[in-house]
């Protein structure tokens, strides 16, 4: 069975990107990343960041499922995207929690 990683990020869409840039400065969203190693998942992960047109701001951790002791494993969303994930072999995204340019937090 094929690995999937989970990283939490916070991205910044640009123009062309379906989060409009103008509304949101920000976005923070859980990926699920199928891939045979580390090294490919954050290959495909950019690719799809670039694809999206999204700017990664931070990452707070890109580790394997399975290896993870602190995910929930009874949580169905998180399930369900490893799922869709290892069945699509592409980049499953959670929802998107955003922010406007006026948040005193905004990067």
């Amino acid at each position: 069975m094929i690995p999937v990683f989970v990283t939490l990020v916070d991205l910044k869409p640009l123009a062309g990107c379906d989060i409009d840039p103008d509304e949101y400065n920000g976005v923070a969203v859980r990926c699920y990343v199928p891939a045979k190693d580390e090294k490919s998942a954050r290959l495909l992960f950019t690719d799809v960041l670039n694809e999206c047109k999204f700017e990664l701001i931070e990452e707070d951790f890109f580790v394997q499922v399975d290896l993870v002791e602190w995910e929930n494993p009874d949580c169905d969303n998180a399930a369900s995207h490893v799922q869709e994930a290892r069945e699509t072999m592409d980049v499953v995204f959670s929802e998107f929690i955003g922010w406007g340019h006026d948040d005193p937090d905004a990067c």
